[in-house]
């Protein structure tokens, strides 16, 4: 009975949480502001997982890369695995810790304020990895890559001075009414704006490469080209996308956490983005060895022909298969002895060492050489 009791006790205690949630002020919905979150998060770890995969797969396919080119790659593992940290210590804050609780739903905490300049780190990263591309595409044109690392630089000084705010008032409420929250709007728009321009030089450049291939009938590179423009198109266009979303979001719903569940997503889209750019080069090469002209092996003077691919760690090389050439049967291999040849005799040896060694062919190498000695005379 009293096992009953304890149950139906810790069963009220729940009810009046929930209900305590309910009586909350009329203005701060449950599913825009607790739900945004947790849904955005839920999306973020997904996102992880794909980030964590992807680092692999690049390790193991690229293992010579160059040392800088390797360490943006575990620097950007390394901060979205501490972006994924963060949200969740942000979410046990929510609804384990302060459960319940009608203040706790308006705080800032610290790690949601960091997650906010780890996004903006890794997004720094991001675009000027791209923006090197732009420079080697531009032949060191830094007038065409200077501003892009500037805008680049001036959203991660937005996001941080961002993130100093959240810790200074712990409030979102004072975050939207008392921050300017100009700063804010300025770092999403100036992502935004960093990833339609890298992505507009980007197709710029590929198409002049596919202008200047014309109508050549090399298809193989043409295919080459138009997925390379392809993969642009389609990581600048989702990131792009997911932070004018979070940015909409914040001008016309900031008083709920809508924006900053996108937000959460924002982090893990570049960090998925740069290392499919890494990781696409295999598939780049794979068509591209289309294009390689054939090799000849050769044996015994006949030659076969076969198509040669790249070596790939994860494929084992093919061994080339040898044309076999039948001999000429008109052609004898060894040496035919008349019918009426007398060994011991010398003038029948040298009658047929003129007469048939001569027409014999070339034998391999390692073919013993036949010599014809007089045998002894008790033979």
């Amino acid at each position: 009975m009293l096992k009953g009791g304890a149950q139906a006790l810790s069963l009220t205690i729940i009810i009046l949480s929930l209900l305590s949630l309910c009586r909350m002020d009329p203005a701060i919905d449950i599913s825009t502001t607790y739900g945004s979150i947790l849904l955005g998060a839920a999306i973020a770890f997904g996102l992880t997982g794909a980030v964590s995969i992807q680092c692999i797969v690049y390790f193991k396919l690229y293992p010579e890369d160059q040392y800088p080119t390797k360490s943006m790659v575990v620097a950007v593992w390394f901060l979205d695995s501490l972006h994924s940290c963060l949200i969740c210590a942000a979410l046990f804050d929510y609804f384990i810790t302060f459960f319940g609780s009608e203040s706790r739903i308006d705080h800032i905490s610290w790690t949601i304020a960091f997650s906010v300049l780890t996004t903006a780190v890794q997004t720094f990263l991001v675009h000027c990895f791209f923006a090197q591309k732009i420079l080697k595409s531009s032949k060191n044109n830094w007038y065409i890559t200077g501003p892009i690392v500037i805008l680049a630089l001036m959203r991660l000084l937005a996001a941080t001075v961002s993130t100093i705010e959240m810790i200074r008032l712990h409030s979102f409420r004072a975050f939207v009414l008392k921050y300017p929250g100009w700063v804010f709007t300025t770092g999403l728009s100036l992502s935004s704006g960093v990833d339609i321009i890298i992505m507009g030089w980007l197709c710029y450049f590929l198409r002049e490469i596919r202008t200047r291939m014309g109508s050549r009938d090399d298809t193989v590179m043409i295919r080459v080209v138009d997925s390379l423009t392809l993969y642009t198109l389609e990581n600048g266009a989702l990131t792009c996308v997911a932070t004018t979303a979070s940015l909409i979001c914040w001008l016309s719903m900031s008083s709920n956490l809508v924006f900053l569940g996108l937000h959460f997503v924002i982090g893990k889209l570049y960090a998925n983005s740069l290392l499919a750019s890494l990781n696409t080069r295999q598939e780049l090469r794979e068509i591209q060895s289309q294009s390689q002209p054939s090799r000849t092996w050769r044996n015994n003077g006949e030659s076969s022909s076969m198509r040669t691919y790249p070596r790939s760690i994860l494929k084992k090389p093919s061994i080339p298969k040898v044309k076999v050439v039948e001999d000429d049967p008109e052609i004898p291999m060894e040496p035919q002895l008349p019918l009426a040849f007398n060994p011991t005799d010398q003038e029948d040896i040298n009658d047929f060492s003129n007469s048939y060694l001569p027409r014999r062919r070339r034998q391999p190498r390692d073919a013993a050489l036949i010599q014809w000695r007089p045998a002894p005379a008790a033979w």
